[in-house]
């Protein structure tokens, strides 16, 4: 479970009346073997972060901390990885 923010800046500690909470897919092992399908990661990002940054599974890379401000502006968000 959760707890604190996914933000690797911020580490605020989960508070389940704020923020947005984030469930993916675990990707398949490193050996070639497929995940087991009922296994799932959860991340959550605070009130503040939220305003700022959204999750995003991106196929090889992992799980990405995207800034909302360049998706708008750009369409081509920055990325910090998380998981």
């Amino acid at each position: 479970m959760c707890s604190e923010c996914a933000n690797p800046a911020c580490r605020a500690r989960f508070d389940y009346q704020q923020g947005t909470f984030f469930r993916f897919r675990r990707p398949p092992r490193a050996d070639g073997q497929p995940a087991n399908t009922h296994s799932v990661q959860h991340f959550w990002l605070c009130g503040r972060c939220t305003e700022t940054y959204y999750l995003e599974y991106v196929r090889k890379r992992g799980i990405l901390l995207r800034s909302r401000l360049c998706a708008e502006s750009t369409g081509d968000p920055p990325f910090i990885a998380v998981a």
